[in-house]
């Protein structure tokens, strides 16, 4: 029993330490703010997206989750829903892809769009149209958010 009373400290330190670890990660999401410009959103996203597994499994998801507008969260949410679609086959070569190259396309407003392209781990190419849109009201007012993003396809060999 007496090795019982020394170990307890040392498992609840331990304890204390996954906590503080688990809460650090998710402190590491970027929030939407004012100050982030549309094409910081679509990098913010594609970088997580790119390093899926790091620091935690499917942190890139939870990432990219952050910065769903909120009509868009209503429609593709809850954050499992949401996993689930990035790695089912139409969005999931986004996970973990070797490279990616965001465009600016011309316009202006409330709304930006983006083409990426985007090497999968496998080399090969492909394109998507990313939109974001200026949120008006409420917990994420004056924030940039995805809005859409099209079906990734074909765009041709990578390096």
């Amino acid at each position: 029993m007496p090795k019982m009373k020394f170990l307890l400290p040392i498992i609840a330190a331990i304890a204390g330490l996954v906590l503080v670890s688990f809460s650090a990660r998710a402190a590491d999401l970027v929030v939407p703010d004012p100050s982030i410009a549309p094409e910081e959103v679509v990098a913010i996203q594609m970088k997580a997206l790119q390093f899926n597994d790091n620091p935690e499994p499917d942190f890139g998801i939870a990432q990219t989750w952050n910065f769903a507008h909120p009509r868009n969260r209503a429609m593709t949410g809850p954050l499992p829903r949401f996993a689930g679609m990035l790695k089912g086959p139409a969005y999931g070569q986004m996970l973990n892809h070797a490279s990616h190259r965001i465009v600016p396309v011309p316009g202006d407003g409330d709304r930006v769009n983006f083409d990426v392209f985007m090497e999968t781990s496998r080399g090969n190419v492909l394109y998507f149209n990313w939109a974001v849109e200026l949120v008006k009201g409420g917990e994420f007012d004056n924030c940039w958010m995805t809005v859409a993003v099209s079906m990734p396809r074909p765009a041709g060999q990578g390096s």
